[in-house]
């Protein structure tokens, strides 16, 4: 009877589709057998595997959520399951847990790797267009979410610099270093932790090669930092390889690259001999920004700065006060008065 069952199936659902490889796959049965290969299992890594280090841990992270979420019990490994085995209740039973459990921004980062490992499986011949396109057309989390991260004012970026500067082991030049290059400069943790000494294009200006997200290129500036910068580079010393070295206790260097982790560690120890609270390198970024925009720069100019591709992620980063918007209205909006009546 099974047999028999498989003979009558119906004609759309043995329709013939062409798959994004030339494959002929089927449509409507995107958990076929006749689509699994050898490299069922890749999908989900070669996604993980276009993106930069830093994205690829939150994505892997993103990944193994969102399976527990779908299998019910922790993955040990999420880029290995048959993703394209997901069925569309399944999808927006995913949504729905994120976006319950998780901040907006987190939730849709999320969605965000679950439509490309979909794809990964469409290009790989594992699913058909029409399933492709069913189970990746998820609805985006909405909501403007918690407001993370700040600016620090000025009297505490005073005490974080006024810390290392006290500190007359190595440590503490390059803890400046790392100081400036995440408020002066506005690198990301992971920018800094990637600076190569070749990427220093002038000691004296503090002009820097960035490579930052997707592999890009970009140019970023110390200005006044350029002198903690300096002074690390006199410690350093000229050798190739990584910008940022490990100093050990007694203050021994070590020529081995910072990891991200450790410049979150570095900015977290200055911070608590500084008497600072809630203070994490991408703070310092913030605090960048918000400058900018205080100084009368457009988010246009503030979005290069940071090496972004789209103007409208400057508004994440704008920490300006309430206090600053009704006073700018005041200052630059003016009402003729009112006739004065008898």
């Amino acid at each position: 009877m099974k047999l028999q069952s498989r003979t009558h199936r119906s004609t759309a659902e043995m329709q013939l589709a062409p798959g994004s490889n030339g494959q002929t796959v089927r449509t409507g049965i995107h958990r076929n057998k006749a689509l699994a290969s050898a490299g069922e299992s890749n999908a989900a890594r070669r996604y993980l595997a276009t993106l930069a280090l830093s994205g690829r841990r939150s994505q892997r992270w993103a990944l193994a959520e969102m399976a527990e979420i779908w299998r019910g019990r922790p993955v040990k490994d999420a880029s290995r399951l048959h993703w394209h085995t997901i069925t569309a209740d399944a999808v927006a039973r995913i949504r729905q847990v994120l976006a319950e459990r998780f901040a907006v921004a987190t939730a849709n980062r999320a969605l965000t790797a679950l439509r490309q490992v979909l794809r990964s499986c469409w290009r790989g011949g594992l699913l058909a267009y029409e399933d492709y396109l069913r189970l990746s057309d998820i609805r985006p989390v909405r909501g403007d979410g918690a407001v993370r991260g700040r600016a620090l004012q000025q009297q505490e970026l005073d005490r974080l610099y006024a810390v290392c500067a006290a500190d007359p082991s190595p440590a503490g030049a390059r803890d400046g270093a790392v100081l400036a290059l995440g408020h002066a400069a506005g690198l990301r943790a992971g920018e800094i932790a990637g600076l190569n000494l070749v990427d220093v294009v002038d000691v004296v200006t503090g002009e820097l090669l960035v490579r930052g997200k997707g592999g890009t290129l970009a140019g970023a500036s110390l200005g006044e930092g350029a002198a903690w910068l300096a002074a690390w580079l006199a410690l350093r010393g000229e050798a190739p390889g990584p910008l940022l070295y490990h100093v050990r206790r007694f203050g021994k260097v070590v020529p081995a690259r910072l990891s991200p982790g450790a410049v979150f560690q570095i900015v977290k120890r200055r911070a608590a001999a500084a008497g600072v609270t809630n203070v994490s390198p991408h703070c310092l970024r913030k605090t960048h920004a918000t400058a900018l925009l205080r100084a009368g720069f457009d988010h246009l100019m503030v979005m290069r700065s940071l090496r972004h591709r789209d103007v409208r992620s400057v508004r994440c980063y704008d920490r300006r006060a309430d206090a600053e918007r009704a006073a700018a209205q005041r200052a630059a909006i003016r009402v003729p008065m009112p006739a004065a009546r008898s």
